[in-house]
């Protein structure tokens, strides 16, 4: 098996791409403009459209009136006054429930405060603001990758596993423009408490290049990446193995790397784990966290000169 693994190794190392520093991304599909106030995605520095409640059209001056006090909720959320800004937005939705804008960000922030401190409530909240805004956009992809987030900050499997097959239904199809090319999203985000965090994305089809089931990502105070997992499926080794032995029909591979960062290039591929089945995402997941927290050693390493490839 040792040759399994440098060939995986080497095949791996062949798709690698410099690590840019990120900070945590949502897929940011715009729904379909159901109603003046369905969430958009928002360019940096813009302030969002209005959040003018559904029903009866709103004439001018309320839509004005709404706008303005979504804007200044905004603005403390954009400074960071959290909790300010959700009291702006549970103003809207005290008079207005079905402001989806306001329950956007309202559970946004909720989800914030939720995995700085997982015991404080705040997760049940943002669980009920997105709850409500996926039903009143059951298409909307933000709300369904923030509800993912949610419930699996509150450990509901089952509630994760039957929104992921929601995801993963929506972006088949055709329905919500531009969703369907986003290769991956954001899964879970863990706080250290040295203040960096870690961003575990899954990906809709590891058949596809870059071949990843799972990636977490350490991300500094800055959005730097300081660390970088993935857990890869080698679909050349699977034909290598089925080839020796033909008996080993649909053989496949799965290899757990790090690709160490070194001034901002992947400098060095770390293997650590060779699988032979698809593992379940909390076992995945609990092993890079342990790799991240030093418990492990790689098993084989393969350097990279220079510059990664593009």
């Amino acid at each position: 098996m040792r040759t399994w693994f440098f060939v995986s190794l080497l095949s791996l190392a062949c798709g690698m791409t410099s690590a840019p520093a990120q900070t945590p991304a949502t897929t940011n599909a715009a729904p379909k403009p159901h109603i003046v106030d369905v969430p958009q995605p928002t360019p940096a520095g813009v302030i969002p459209a209005p959040v003018a409640p559904s029903g009866p059209p709103p004439n001018a001056a309320q839509i004005a009136a709404y706008q303005k006090r979504f804007e200044e909720g905004y603005t403390l959320q954009q400074a960071g006054k959290l909790t300010e800004a959700r009291a702006v937005y549970d103003g809207i939705l005290a008079e207005q429930p079905d402001a989806k804008r306001s329950l956007l960000e309202a559970g946004r922030i909720s989800l914030k405060l939720g995995t700085l401190s997982p015991t404080s409530g705040e997760l049940a909240k943002a669980d009920d603001y997105l709850t409500k805004l996926h039903a009143l956009v059951p298409d909307f992809p933000e709300a369904i990758e923030l509800l993912i987030q949610t419930n699996q900050a509150l450990k509901r499997d089952v509630k994760v596993a039957m929104l992921i097959k929601q995801f993963q239904t929506l972006h088949s199809t055709t329905q919500v423009p531009g969703f369907a090319q986003s290769p991956k999203f954001v899964r879970e985000q863990i706080h250290l408490d040295n203040g960096d965090m870690i961003v575990i994305t899954q990906y809709f089809d590891y058949a596809k290049e870059p071949n990843y089931i799972w990636q977490a990502q350490e991300l500094g105070p800055t959005g730097a990446v300081k660390r970088q997992l993935n857990l890869f499926f080698d679909p050349k080794a699977g034909k290598a193995i089925e080839e020796k032995d033909p008996k080993l029909t649909n053989a496949a591979q799965y290899i757990l790397v790090e690709d160490v960062i070194t001034d901002g290039q992947i400098s060095r591929v770390d293997a650590y784990f060779q699988m032979f089945s698809l593992p379940e995402y909390k076992k995945v997941r609990n092993t890079m966290l342990a790799i991240i927290g030093g418990m492990y050693k790689p098993v084989y390493s393969q350097n990279i000169g220079g510059p990664a490839p593009q």
